[in-house]
């Protein structure tokens, strides 16, 4: 397994209030690595990670070297097209994701285990860096986002998703209301999520251009509340707030579960969870991508348009 360069080489980490235990989701992504049936449990990432390979089809150039950022299981690596990539590092925190097999391709495929939120890589060493659902548990987004402008090459491009926004509302908007009724107030029971327009803005920050970010609701119909919280326990995707309320009692779960089927419930008594994905993609900055004209630097006048576009007979 590929350790990386000499953390050095790194941009140095700078400290902020930290939102999530990274340890507790680190430790929660392996567990859920080692169930027996874990495979069962990556219907929404290899969905969300098979859509995000198809953009970069989209885009008309190779990516000779690739870095995925937060891999899991390898869900992008399987999709990725080797005709335009010939190499991919993966890169995660926690080493039992890492150690799931992988269905061989012929891209070469390297690995890295990574410590902390500072990415130990060569500046300008990646073509694509794309990282798929992994984002929405990092502490210091900004941070992230600096670094990988820096180890993108000039006109490199930054591709992924992460749950943001409203993203399992049904799940929050239950919890919330049985708690409320029970003690008068809440808990923060799931996570908070980013919103467009913070990732927008921090894209901007670090440096990237030609931002395009668009967002999609995934909903999923469960038969309960329980396989819910199973579900989401497989995907490794339970709470991991730094301070996190005390673990849910059976007897408010299903008190949630009654408010969860009068607000939500479908005809059939099924349940709706609703995951809302954010796309994102970012160009690094560089002296032969498109740049927006300064205003008022145009040569010619909306006015003339008819007489630039039509010729003598009038047609377009």
């Amino acid at each position: 397994m590929y350790r990386g360069v000499s953390k050095e080489l790194a941009n140095p980490p700078v400290q902020s209030l930290s939102t999530f235990n990274s340890k507790l989701k680190t430790l929660q992504r392996s567990r859920a690595a080692r169930l027996p049936d874990h495979e069962q449990y990556d219907y929404v990432r290899n969905d969300i990670a098979e859509y995000l390979t198809d953009r970069i089809s989209d885009i008309k150039r190779d990516f000779p070297k690739v870095v995925e950022l937060g891999c899991g299981k390898s869900h992008v690596y399987q999709h990725l097209n080797p005709y335009i990539t010939k190499e991919l590092l993966e890169c995660d925190w926690s080493e039992e994701c890492l150690q799931v097999p992988r269905d061989q391709t012929e891209i070469k495929l390297t690995q890295l285990l990574l410590e902390d939120e500072t990415l130990p890589l060569e500046p300008g060493s990646a073509d694509l860096v794309i990282s798929n659902l992994a984002f929405h548990w990092v502490n210091d987004i900004p941070l992230m986002f600096k670094q990988v402008e820096h180890l993108l090459v000039p006109d490199g491009v930054f591709l992924g998703s992460m749950f943001a926004g409203d993203c399992i509302h049904e799940l929050r908007v239950s919890l919330q209301q049985d708690e409320q009724e029970r003690t008068g107030g809440i808990s923060t029971h799931i996570s908070p999520f980013a919103t467009p327009q913070d990732i927008g803005s921090l894209l901007q920050s670090a440096g990237f251009v030609m931002i395009t970010l668009d967002t999609e609701d995934v909903t999923v119909r469960y038969p309960d509340i329980h396989v819910i919280m199973r579900d989401l326990q497989g995907m490794g995707e339970s709470n991991a707030l730094l301070h996190m309320p005390r673990v849910l009692r059976r007897d408010v779960l299903q008190a949630a579960s009654a408010i969860y089927q009068t607000l939500y419930g479908e005809e059939d008594g099924s349940l709706p969870l609703t995951f809302r994905v954010l796309y994102f993609i970012a160009w690094k900055n560089s002296e032969v991508a498109g740049k927006i004209k300064k205003r008022g630097s145009q040569s010619a006048s909306l006015q003339d348009l008819d007489g630039i576009v039509s010729d003598k007979s009038g047609d377009l």
